[in-house]
């Protein structure tokens, strides 16, 4: 599933790198070209990062049938909306879900929200995010510098600036490691997911 959903985003990015190396191409569709590709590849980026933890929630919860059996970090993203709920209780029923939360809670099938990326993907949320799905991903800090000016330069095209990218080799170089980045993330859910289903 992880594999045939990073193939169209290869394909789709990759029609636009035909393009971009046609040569009858004007400077200023070149010019569109390369922020049209720009903003296709952060949305790609996302994207995938979104469907790749949803996959990898949805394997957890469909194939772990209690909280406790999760890592600990795992668990405290799975509790997330109990807290919060917890939160607005009443005295009362605050000490209720205290008392019951290892026979209850931690005996419950994990469930885990929506994964959200603020609408702005930056390196720090990122990380955020795979902390919190307890994935190992070092390899991906060193693209950290490359992601933000990803996310800076996508804001800056979708806000209207006038933010050009000259050359395809520039991009290309952004392409290629924010494919390494997506790379690096689907063997670590691949890898999680198969210790899951062992």
């Amino acid at each position: 599933m992880i594999t045939s959903d990073l193939g169209w985003r290869e394909s789709e990015l990759g029609s636009f790198k035909i393009l971009l190396r046609k040569f009858d191409i004007t400077p200023v569709q070149k010019e569109a070209l390369l922020r049209a590709s720009w903003a296709l590849l952060y949305a790609h980026y996302e994207g995938f990062v979104k469907f790749c933890l949803t996959i990898y929630y949805d394997t957890i919860c469909s194939t772990i049938d209690a909280r406790e059996k999760l890592s600990e970090r795992l668990q405290h993203t799975s509790l997330r909306s109990e807290f919060k709920s917890a939160r607005s209780l009443p005295d009362t029923e605050l000490v209720k879900f205290i008392l019951e939360f290892e026979n209850k809670q931690m005996k419950d099938r994990p469930a885990f929200g929506e994964v959200e990326t603020q609408s702005n993907l930056w390196p720090s949320v990122l990380d955020t995010l795979l902390r919190e799905a307890d994935l190992e991903t070092q390899g991906i800090s060193q693209y950290h510098s490359k992601l933000k000016v990803l996310v800076a330069r996508r804001n800056s095209i979708a806000h209207g600036d006038k933010n050009f990218i000259k050359e395809v080799d520039y991009y290309l170089g952004f392409e290629n490691d924010v494919y390494s980045v997506m790379y690096i993330l689907a063997l670590e859910i691949d890898r999680k997911i198969n210790e899951i289903n062992v």
